[in-house]
């Protein structure tokens, strides 16, 4: 189930602000900008105060006005804002580790307060329930309503969240419904647990296995069953519209455990998937150009039909600078040429309210356009023309992966949180696998190659292409190792990063061989966290990070530590080949620090005849995506100059129609800062 048209909306209600009497003033203006959806959080806290008492003045006032100015409506329930009768009634109160009660409260993005209940409790989530029905009861043959949104950035945060009676029944009744029997878990971590009944619930992250198995229990299942109770009541009712929900922090930018989520799991709860934007909003240099496109091929990887769900025009708070308008037009077609299916603003009007003052508005807190929103309605422009074409436009697929898997990260941020005093406090700040499966993707797209992440979980389609790169892969799964086994025998390559195999599926340290399904033999002898410098290539070459010394049988040696031990080798195998990496190439290069990363990039394509992209010189500030019609029988390019200066390009013989392309005979010429689309018809 998904949109007819890309969705260009913003947010712009949230009680109390914008007030009543700026309500019509600023629907009426969003169309010269081109906004024709809006979106309205239903705050539970403020439209049922007191419970069973219903209050929808304000939500019905803005769809009349909806109505007159011809906007859509996107609902989105904001159930974190409990009514103080949750708490009072319901014992709805969060438990800290500690058996402190950790009070409802305010804050700029939970203004109305009552933030947070505990949703593990029955009571209160029954009591959810029963609001979202009386909303979708009310509004569901409303006709300027589009779409649902079920919670707004899902999230398990923080670290320690809530330790209740309920969250620990749930979290023995997540076990038991994994392991089976009491006896199964002790064996399994070697723990001596009396029953699931009475589990003990983390108080540290130093025994790696509770807060593992916690933190999968809270980020991955339990904020699964949170979107779903919300689906589930909304179908009851509407069994029409898509609903979605949308990440804070996606799981490709998670630095601790004190913000997760498995966005992967999650979204299977919900019919699409969106995020905010957790990277800086200017677009002025290479490196944020890369994590807002990393940002978008991430989401790619969890839904296809993702929305980019908050699209900030700089986060303001007399802090921050806001976008400048090339800063904005790089974000828009940018996000549109990676296959998102929509855009929505955070937000029409700047925030007044809490620590989110001055935040993020198109507009400025008096209503007054900010200079972006020119960008806006020439990107909306665009979109009337391409719009409908776009929506049913996929990427297409690469050739080179980056394999992401959520528990490897999350024992990297485990790790991270050894605090002092056995406290959830972050302790290290090394985020190492962040930066590992970072620096390979920046590596990559620097030598002009296109890349997908590859879940864990769809480990099944890498048979798609011809190389992965697998960062700080330290839990290793028998069906993920199955299925490289596979994939290198039929002539696939894997680089393995540094720190593959160092654990078991129990968190454990395997101090044995490398269980490779018989792939090969290997064993991880020694590692160290210290500064190295390697040979590779006849260069000497400076490292930082992890030093690991791996025993490999009949591999062939491309580089080696300063001690002669292997630092980079591989095997071939069947017709492929298995690189195993002592130092990690990936962390060295989120540092700016790549030529190791360059040569290797370089010499596994060359191996395998991979050619970059022709069009894309990214160290020159040329950038080409292109998406491909779901019948294939279109193509469309989007180049974007981020330079500084005027450049001329070769005009493909095929290309039959432009968007700000302006021809020269046989070649195109893109103004700095800038960006043009052309497309192709029947591509060979």
């Amino acid at each position: 189930m998904k949109l007819d048209n890309v969705l260009y909306a913003t947010q712009y209600y949230r009680s109390p602000t914008p007030l009543e009497n700026e309500w019509e003033k600023d629907l009426s203006k969003m169309g010269e900008f081109n906004l024709n959806t809006i979106q309205i959080r239903i705050n539970w806290r403020n439209n049922e105060r007191k419970e069973n008492v219903y209050n929808f003045d304000d939500v019905d006032k803005l769809l009349k006005l909806a109505e007159k100015y011809n906007k859509k409506v996107i609902i989105k329930f904001l159930l974190e804002c409990a009514p103080q009768y949750i708490f009072d009634k319901y014992d709805g109160t969060r438990i800290g580790p500690k058996g402190e009660k950790i009070r409802g409260g305010s804050h700029g993005a939970f203004y109305a307060g009552g933030w947070l209940p505990c949703f593990q409790n029955q009571k209160v989530k029954e009591r959810a329930i029963k609001f979202v029905k009386e909303v979708v009861k009310r509004y569901k043959d409303n006709d300027q309503i589009i779409l649902w949104n079920a919670w707004n950035e899902p999230r398990n945060k923080p670290i320690e969240e809530c330790f209740c009676p309920e969250c620990r029944k749930g979290f023995g009744e997540y076990l038991k419904s994994k392991f089976g029997t009491i006896e199964n878990l002790n064996k399994f971590y070697g723990v001596c647990e009396e029953s699931f009944e009475s589990i003990a619930l983390p108080s540290m992250a130093h025994g790696y296995w509770d807060i593992f198995e916690f933190k999968k229990f809270k980020s991955e299942q339990g904020i699964f069953n949170n979107l779903k109770f919300v689906y589930d009541a909304i179908r009851s009712l509407d069994t029409t519209r898509p609903v979605i929900s949308h990440s804070g922090y996606p799981a490709a930018f998670q630095c601790s455990l004190g913000d997760c989520l498995s966005d992967n799991f999650a979204s299977k709860a919900v019919d699409m998937w969106g995020t905010s934007v957790p990277c800086d909003t200017r677009m002025d240099t290479l490196e944020n150009r890369l994590e807002f496109n990393k940002l978008n091929d991430y989401l790619y990887s969890v839904s296809k039909d993702y929305i980019l769900y908050e699209m900030y025009p700089g986060l303001g708070m007399y802090r921050y600078p806001y976008d400048n308008n090339w800063d904005m037009k790089y974000k828009l077609f940018l996000t549109i040429s990676k296959g998102s299916k929509g855009v929505n603003f955070w937000q029409y009007r700047s925030e007044r309210v809490g620590h989110e003052n001055d935040c993020a508005g198109l507009a400025r807190m008096d209503g007054t356009p900010r200079e972006v929103l020119n960008v806006v309605k020439e990107f909306g422009d665009f979109l009337n023309i391409y719009g409908t074409e776009l929506i049913n436009s996929y990427k297409p697929q690469n050739d080179i992966a980056i394999l992401f898997d959520y528990d490897s990260l999350l024992l990297s941020e485990i790790e991270d949180s050894c605090g002092k005093d056995y406290s959830f406090d972050q302790y290290w700040n090394l985020n190492y696998y962040l930066k590992s499966h970072t620096g390979l993707y920046n590596v990559i797209r620097k030598n002009n190659f296109d890349v997908d992440y590859l879940q864990t979980a769809n480990i099944k389609d890498i048979f798609k292409y011809k190389i992965v790169f697998i960062p700080n892969y330290s839990m290793l799964k028998p069906e993920v190792m199955k299925a490289l086994k596979e994939f290198v025998n039929k002539g696939g390559y894997v680089f393995a990063d540094e720190g593959f195999g160092l654990r078991d599926e129990n968190t454990w340290i395997n101090p044995y061989e490398i269980k490779s399904e018989e792939m090969f033999k290997a064993q991880l002898l020694e590692r160290r966290l210290t500064d190295s410098t390697i040979n590779f290539d006849n260069i000497k070459h400076n490292t930082r990070g992890y030093k690991t010394n791996y025993e490999l049988s009949n591999s062939t040696v491309i580089s080696t530590f300063d001690d002669g031990k292997p630092a980079i080798q591989y095997i071939n195998y069947g017709l492929g080949r298995f690189y195993l990496s002592g130092i990690g190439v990936g962390y060295n290069s989120s540092f700016n620090d790549s030529k190791i990363g360059d040569q290797i990039v370089q010499d596994i394509t060359k191996s395998l005849k991979i050619r970059p992209s022709s069009l894309s010189n990214l160290k020159e500030g040329i950038e080409c995506n292109k998406l491909i019609s779901e019948d294939k029988k279109t193509e469309i390019y989007f180049v974007f100059n981020t330079s500084e200066k005027t450049v001329s390009l070769s005009i493909d013989k095929d290309m039959v129609e432009s968007y700000n392309c302006k021809k020269n005979g046989n070649k195109f010429e893109l103004s700095p800062k800038d960006v043009c689309v052309f497309k192709k018809r029947q591509p060979c």
